[in-house]
């Protein structure tokens, strides 16, 4: 048997396509792919302008439904709220009227107190006399208030005279003391002339003296001065 001939064999493969997974093979990578599978790939469907106005209608509508559940919630819970005023009236108007009923038994209650008072009361003289008490009561309060007002105005004219004599009393005193002050001017002159005139009657001089100072206590000192140098 011939031995084989290492020199005929093909060993152009590299190591890297030995070791190489078949489905990354460039090889089986560069074939390209038929138009027919291309051509039997299913298109996605186009929505239509009237699929869309369709949808977006069914959505409002719901969104309308929903609105007018809750407004029909709302108006059930208004309802209840009136339904639940007029009953809190009904109670209020049954309030009102059992107070009434209390006010008015109280009074008659009351009254046949009082009309028990009166038939115990020894000094009780009947209605009639009553009715005469009640107005000798008012025409009582009528003259005490007439007496009030003519005592309010007595004092009013008391005042008002007083106010006037104060006034009087203090226009007088001004006047009382400017004529003062004049008879001590003339009582100092009479006290001056005495000595002057030793030589003439005494009595003569004095008497004018005395006249003319007689407004205050000093004239009659220096008319007895006067008199008395006179006399020596």
């Amino acid at each position: 048997m011939a031995p084989p001939a290492f020199e005929k064999l093909d060993i152009s493969d590299t190591e890297e396509d030995l070791f190489a997974s078949p489905s990354r093979s460039p090889r089986a990578a560069s074939f390209p792919k038929p138009a027919a599978a291309a051509a039997a790939a299913p298109e996605p469907p186009r929505e239509s302008r009237y699929d869309a106005e369709a949808a977006r209608t069914a959505t409002l509508e719901r969104e309308l439904a929903s609105l007018q559940d809750t407004n029909a919630a709302i108006e059930g819970v208004i309802a209840s709220l009136e339904s639940a005023r007029g009953s809190m009236g009904t109670v209020s108007t049954t309030v009102t009227s059992a107070s009434t009923l209390l006010n008015t038994w109280t009074r008659m209650l009351g009254q046949t107190e009082h009309n028990q008072r009166l038939l115990l009361d020894p000094n009780w003289k009947g209605a009639s006399q009553d009715l005469v008490d009640a107005e000798n009561e008012v025409v009582m309060r009528a003259q005490a208030a007439e007496r009030r007002a003519a005592e309010e105005a007595r004092r009013r004219e008391e005042a008002r005279a007083k106010a006037e004599e104060e006034e009087r009393v203090r226009l007088a005193g001004g006047t009382t003391r400017g004529r003062v002050t004049r008879g001590r001017g003339r009582g100092v002159r009479g006290s001056v002339a005495g000595p002057v005139s030793g030589q003439r009657p005494a009595s003569g001089l004095g008497r004018t003296a005395s006249q003319r100072g007689s407004g205050i206590g000093r004239g009659g000192v220096s008319s007895t001065r006067g008199r008395a140098r006179g006399v020596r």
